[in-house]
C-alpha cells in the first residue's frame, strides 16, 4: 500500500471508528472468548463483519478488527483472558 492508496478520513470519522470498534466490538467480545473449536466464533466473526459493513470496509477498520480477532484467537487458544 502506498500513500496514494490511503483513504483520507475526517477527525470525526476516525473518532467514530475507534468508538465503534472498541465499544461495539471489543468490549462485547473480550469478556466471553469462545473455545477454539466453538461454533460461537461465527457470532464473533459476524459482529466483525457488521463493523466492516458499517464503515464500508475502511482499511483502518479492517486492520483494527483483524488485530482484535488475532487477540481473541490467541486468548482462546491459551485458555485465559487477559485483563
Amino acid at each position: 500500500m502506498t500513500l496514494d492508496d490511503v483513504v483520507i478520513l475526517t477527525d470525526q470519522q476516525i473518532r467514530e471508528i475507534y468508538y465503534d470498534v472498541y465499544n461495539g466490538f471489543w468490549r462485547m467480545c473480550k469478556s466471553h472468548v469462545p473455545d477454539p473449536d466453538s461454533d460461537e466464533w461465527e457470532q464473533v466473526t459476524g459482529q466483525a463483519r457488521q463493523m466492516l459493513v458499517k464503515h464500508r470496509n475502511c482499511p483502518m477498520v479492517q486492520h483494527m478488527i483483524q488485530d482484535l480477532l488475532d487477540q481473541l484467537e490467541a486468548r482462546s487458544r491459551k485458555g485465559a483472558a487477559v485483563l
